[in-house]
């Protein structure tokens, strides 16, 4: 290997060494002290409830809440969803080896206008907490997952296989279950808390989907797992490059819709008006790319 993989490998080991996840740049301290100073002189109070929230998706890496959306509303959610989804001039294949294995909607809040609801106090006040009231949304996503037959399983698809996310340790990430009925054998999102995912980078998981050792038997071990099986209307707040996660696989048949929004540190403070305002286009979300 003469091509600088070789440093790369030793980087990435080390990050698992030493982080406990395998995003090595992403890791730096000053990721931590934005965080620490944002908290310590909070541009936007947060209440109890929010605080709560931030802890748990700080020391654990993510946090499941009933946000109490009004009623009806994931409903108008999920009809938005099923409108578009099927309608390849608002959507976009993006399956690693099967194209539709994963569809994703193009620029979704201006499709769907009623998803700007989901950022309600509870949801605001949890990212208030969490960021010192200094966070900006980078992108909101809405997409479909299919079912893998067996033989394909072992390949990348759409987050299927155990993986951390290489982004800042900074970005938070918060899923909207829109789907009714997901259970752990029908297609959940899974993941390791923070405690788990260390254990595992540090006793032998080597990348995506490929572990060896102890870390190989423990990957699915139900015991460790969390499965984000909440009723629809549920959110889940998670640190995608702090947790080992993976997408379930729907039953066949079947598929399984998500709404997932991404937040990142801003150097100002959250303003008083809709946090969604001026969000640009996805530029990840496009033909020729995959999820």
């Amino acid at each position: 290997m003469g091509d600088g993989r070789i440093p790369g490998l030793v980087a990435l080991e080390a990050a698992r060494l030493y982080w406990g996840n395998d995003a090595w740049h992403e890791n730096n301290r000053g990721q931590q002290r934005v965080l620490a100073r944002s908290r310590s002189v909070p541009a936007v109070p947060a209440d109890a409830a929010g605080h709560a929230l931030a802890t748990a998706a700080d020391r654990n890496g993510f946090a499941v809440l009933d946000p109490g959306y009004r009623p009806g509303l994931i409903e108008e959610v999920r009809a938005g969803y099923e409108k578009l989804i099927d309608d390849p001039t608002v959507t976009v294949d993006m399956g690693g080896r099967i194209k539709d294995a994963v569809r994703y909607v193009l620029d979704p809040v201006d499709r769907v206008p009623v998803l700007r609801e989901l950022l309600n106090a509870p949801v605001l006040s949890a990212l208030d907490a969490y960021y010192g009231g200094r966070w900006r949304v980078q992108h909101v996503r809405m997409w479909r997952i299919a079912h893998l037959p067996e033989h394909e399983r072992g390949f990348h698809h759409y987050g299927n296989l155990w993986h951390c996310d290489q982004h800042p340790t900074s970005t938070l990430k918060y899923f909207v279950q829109i789907s009714e009925g997901v259970t752990a054998e029908g297609g959940a999102f899974r993941l390791h808390p923070v405690p788990s995912t260390r254990r595992l980078m540090r006793s032998g998981f080597l990348g995506q989907g490929w572990a060896k050792g102890p870390a190989r038997r423990q990957l699915d071990d139900p015991r460790r797992v969390v499965p984000f099986v909440a009723p629809a209307g549920h959110g889940a707040f998670v640190n995608t490059t702090r947790c080992l996660h993976r997408a379930g696989n729907p039953p066949e048949g079947t598929t399984r819709g998500m709404v997932q929004l991404t937040f990142v540190p801003a150097p100002d403070p959250r303003g008083p008006g809709d946090p969604l305002d001026g969000l640009r286009p996805d530029p990840n979300v496009a033909e020729g790319r995959t999820a």
